[in-house]
């Protein structure tokens, strides 16, 4: 499993700590910023991938402070089924009930595709180069906030 990571240029990894020896409140609002943005974009990814749209895999991305300057985004439940091996789920008693356009079918085991969405919306966020943009104005906005430049 290759996770995607973000690297900053040498300009904004600069200004991200002159805004934490400064004010680490504003840099935990950068990272917010950044991750809130990242979230958006998986949502997006996860809309074009999933039909139905029910809202628990939406819902089930979250993201929190874990401590100052350190934040993390969770994939929903079912997440690693459909991004890597898909899975064969057999019934525990006689048959899977399923509701398809108000017709029920029975089964006694399913195959779940894999279907792509979590990195692969953060590696176009990435890819695309938008993450920097976003950072660059997340931190122009709170060094200005603080009384500071951007350099």
């Amino acid at each position: 499993m290759n996770k995607p990571a973000i690297t900053f240029s040498d300009e904004i990894s600069d200004n991200l700590r002159k805004l934490a020896m400064r004010s680490p409140e504003s840099l935990d609002n950068v990272l917010y910023s950044i991750l809130y943005t990242v979230k958006q974009e998986v949502i997006r990814k996860m809309q074009s991938v999933f039909h139905e749209h029910s809202g628990k895999m939406r819902k089930g991305i979250q993201y929190k402070r874990m401590r100052s300057a350190f934040f993390k985004l969770k994939a929903p439940t079912l997440a690693s089924v459909y991004e890597y091996n898909g899975a064969n789920v057999k019934a525990t008693g006689k048959a899977l009930r399923f509701e398809i356009d108000g017709q029920v079918y029975y089964r006694p085991a399913v195959r779940i595709e894999p279907r792509p969405f979590f990195y692969p919306g953060i590696r176009h966020l990435l890819a695309t180069g938008q993450i920097n943009r976003i950072a660059e104005r997340e931190i122009k906005r709170e060094l200005e906030k603080v009384g500071l430049r951007s350099s």
